[in-house]
């Protein structure tokens, strides 16, 4: 099959532009959308569709070793140890989200924001608590339906509804689901589209997203990219869009694959983020005829990076682990509990930001928060970091006097 793309070959030859379109649209593997897509005022829509590629597959065969790699590697860590890196991605993952979209946050925010998930009045009161509630659902493996457009609207609203109002009161959804008026999508300097309109529109539009979002007859993770690039297009709220299409791509990659790889999806994206933009106008554009196909292998590129990234840092976090668990022989500690309670530390240094809570500690070890306290104060200043930032302290194991 052809292996040029639309859009290059627009700008070359239109007449071999059209036969190629024709041969790609109909290409036996080739599935079609029933949703236009329309650059700006162009004055004609073609209607979506994508076909398997080489390219396409290989990366599919990639990302399917790399999770091989990754349930190995976890295999080997500590539950503890994993638990707290997720927790530390966690935190980056949200903060690049935001700041894909221009919305300023910080880690203290985000992890007062998880502190906070045992208080009902959370959702009200703390920044960014709704998020993380639903980002930890998505960790926990937790159903999150999205059949239908008015359970898109119901996610929404308990997502990150409150944190658009909290920046801007006029940005409340206006419509029967969506929103009533036009929006603009910029790139930051310029527009690069207008989002789908009336609502009529976009509640029909998104439901056929949707409908395909869940197709099981279509490789899951081509679904993913497709729905991605497809609820930018349709762009059904004012604000909100890319931080709701970003965790509901990281939702599926969670059940398909592994949370960690769909907690690590924002900051690859966010690394390539100029391409990103790019590849949404290109995927708009007029040339490209309505051809997924570019966005879908891009999408499913960062997707393997997140994969190959994080077992890479996985791996380097380990082998450290295994180093400095030999030094913490040599120390001579008074007894099992001291040793056992400096591996856990060192486990919180290498693997979480911030470090573990007494509680944390006393729970994996079975011991009372008094018995660990304790202990801890017992130990020597330099061997200790204190984290006072939280409202529980956390603690972790200084590394410096190990080397």
């Amino acid at each position: 099959m052809p292996s040029e793309r639309l859009l290059t070959v627009f700008r070359q030859d239109e007449e071999r532009w059209k036969k190629l379109y024709n041969d790609l649209y109909h290409f036996p593997l080739s599935r079609h959308i029933d949703i236009p897509i329309r650059q700006l005022s162009a004055n004609r829509d073609y209607p979506a569709f994508f076909y398997y590629t080489d390219k396409l597959t290989s990366v599919l065969t990639d990302i399917t070793a790399e999770i091989r790699k990754l349930l190995a590697i976890l295999g080997s860590i500590p539950h503890v140890a994993v638990e707290q890196f997720q927790r530390a991605c966690l935190v980056e993952e949200i903060l690049s989200s935001n700041d894909i979209e221009g919305v300023h946050s910080t880690r203290k925010e985000i992890n007062t924001a998880i502190d906070e998930q045992g208080n009902a009045s959370g959702a009200a009161n703390v920044r960014f608590w709704s998020i993380v509630n639903k980002y930890q659902k998505l960790e926990s493996k937790e159903k999150i339906s999205f059949s239908s457009s008015k359970e898109l609207r119901q996610f929404y609203d308990s997502f990150i509804l409150n944190e658009v109002l909290r920046d801007n009161p006029h940005n409340q959804p206006d419509g029967i689901i969506f929103r009533k008026n036009t929006v603009d999508v910029w790139s930051k300097t310029k527009v690069i589209h207008h989002g789908v309109f009336p609502e009529e529109k976009i509640v029909a539009y998104m439901d056929e997203a949707l409908k395909f979002l869940n197709d099981e007859d279509i490789s899951g993770l081509v679904r993913v990219a497709a729905f991605h690039y497809l609820f930018g297009y349709i762009h059904p709220f004012y604000d909100g869009n890319g931080r709701t299409a970003r965790f509901i791509s990281s939702y599926y990659l969670a059940r398909m694959l592994h949370p960690l790889v769909a907690i690590r999806l924002s900051i690859t994206i966010k690394k390539s983020l100029t391409r990103y933009y790019k590849l949404f106008e290109e995927t708009n554009a007029y040339g490209n005829c309505g051809d997924l196909t570019p966005f879908i292998e891009g999408f499913l590129a960062w997707i393997l990076k997140s994969a190959t990234h994080v077992n890479a840092i996985l791996k380097d976090k380990y082998r450290k682990l295994i180093e400095y668990e030999k030094k913490l022989h040599t120390l001579n500690l008074a007894g099992k509990t001291d040793s056992r309670i400096y591996y856990i530390l060192l486990q919180a240094a290498l693997f979480s930001g911030d470090g573990a809570t007494l509680e944390e500690i006393a729970s994996t070890l079975q011991k009372s928060s008094r018995t660990i306290d304790n202990r801890i104060k017992s130990y020597p200043q330099e061997h200790i970091i204190i984290n006072k930032t939280h409202r529980a302290y956390r603690y972790k194991l200084r590394l410096d006097f190990l080397k």
